[in-house]
């Protein structure tokens, strides 16, 4: 049987999750929360233009699901909410 090991800590989740916004302003937004958090990751932004509107790519890799759980809260405080 394999048990990964990274650093000495075993490796139980490794992801990469790729969402993009609409709206600029939540991008900078997550990005915000993203930068202000003490989780380990690597990410990219991408802004395109795909026939008359702009689209806010961001991808994020990381490890420990812990830390993919946080990402989703992340997402969650700066998607739009009903009233």
């Amino acid at each position: 049987m394999h048990k990964p090991v990274v650093g000495g800590r075993a490796s139980i989740c490794t992801w990469t999750l790729e969402f993009y916004f609409f709206d600029n302003d939540q991008t900078r937004k997550f990005i915000k929360l993203l930068m202000e958090d003490e989780i380990s990751f690597n990410f990219e932004y991408e802004r395109v233009l795909e026939d008359t509107r702009e689209l806010h790519y961001v991808t994020i890799s990381g490890s420990w699901a812990n830390n993919l759980v946080r990402i989703s809260e992340m997402l969650k405080e700066v998607d739009y909410q009903y009233e």
